[in-house]
């Protein structure tokens, strides 16, 4: 599948990968199953095996909403808050079906790219943060349905991985709402 995560393509995750091949322990996780959750330190690094996560933030009435996906052959982690700040996560990612990741410690993971690649972290900081940036520029810019139509156009495969209900999490509409732009789309 394309990735969705157009910053993966700007960042070189090789090392880190063949760091979590050789020292990482392959996990099982069940649809619904936390790999990281909000206001807890990330434990762990990892790359996806089989299935895919979904990146979620808590909304003022208690549900979870989805800002972002990793799929298999994609890194998972709780970049901003675990990662770079050694601090409490504001987000979870849960599984979105049965998975599996080949892990290892965050820390350990960590320590090792700053002693082998110091300028990773900083490099993989401006590159989120420009990806960010665009997609919170790109709600302003494009209607649900432009950005509805992107996304298949781009990720046809999505909508075969992931729930309606995510993706229109996601896009920021309703399912309903999603529901009609794919009936006028016919896609």
């Amino acid at each position: 599948m394309a990735q969705i995560n157009e910053f993966l393509n700007n960042i070189d995750f090789e090392t880190m990968r063949e760091y979590c091949m050789a020292n990482g322990n392959t996990v099982g996780y069940a649809k619904g199953d936390f790999f990281d959750e909000t206001g807890r330190i990330g434990k762990y690094v990892g790359f996806v095996k089989s299935g895919y996560f979904k990146y979620c933030v808590l909304t003022s009435k208690g549900d979870y909403a989805v800002t972002g996906f990793s799929f298999a052959d994609e890194c998972i982690m709780d970049f901003t808050q675990s990662f770079i700040f050694n601090k409490p996560s504001k987000i979870s990612i849960i599984a979105g079906c049965d998975s599996e990741v080949v892990q290892v410690p965050m820390r350990t993971l960590r320590d090792f790219v700053t002693q082998n690649n110091p300028d990773l972290i900083p490099h993989m900081s401006a590159v989120v943060l420009e990806e960010a940036y665009g997609r919170y520029l790109h709600l302003y810019q494009e209607s649900p349905s432009d950005r509805y139509y992107e996304l298949v156009e781009k990720y046809p495969d999505v909508m075969e991985l992931v729930t309606l209900r995510d993706i229109a999490s996601y896009l920021l509409v309703t399912p309903t709402y999603l529901s009609r732009i794919r009936k006028k789309s016919g896609k």
